[in-house]
């Protein structure tokens, strides 16, 4: 039996697109959060392009690999963007440990997705259903 990457890359893509657009939606109807932060609208944005690019991953699309990688890679530095302004911005030091360790662990998700998209296999399996 031979991995389907692309298959398996497309389902998590669609996943983590629906996990983050659930979780905009309930934060959004949420009468006690407000309005959207920063790190909201990105992570947001990024479950949506993720969401998009499901199918064309599915299909074994190279160039929606590419763009899957680019907007990682854009949501990653955002993220990096954000830990020190919410680490300074809270004054509790448990605040500021939670920040840090949620933070710490999305980073690492998102470089091993990063990974995984690059690895040689998996460009080998997108490159051969051109």
């Amino acid at each position: 039996m031979v991995m389907r990457w692309s298959v398996l890359v497309g389902v998590f893509a669609a996943a983590l697109g629906a996990v983050e657009i659930g979780i905009a939606v309930l934060a959004y109807f949420d009468p006690d959060h407000g309005t959207f932060g920063y790190g909201d609208m990105v992570f947001t944005a990024t479950g949506a392009v993720a969401l998009l690019l499901s199918y064309p991953l599915i299909r074994g699309q190279n160039w929606a690999r590419v763009s899957l990688v680019a907007v990682l890679s854009v949501c990653w530095v955002a993220l990096a963007l954000l830990i020190p302004f919410s680490f300074i911005a809270n004054h509790w030091i448990y605040t500021r440990l939670a920040i840090v360790m949620g933070s710490a662990s999305t980073l690492c998700a998102i470089i091993f997705f990063i990974l995984v998209l690059l690895h040689p296999d998996v460009r080998r399996a997108f490159h051969s259903n051109v």
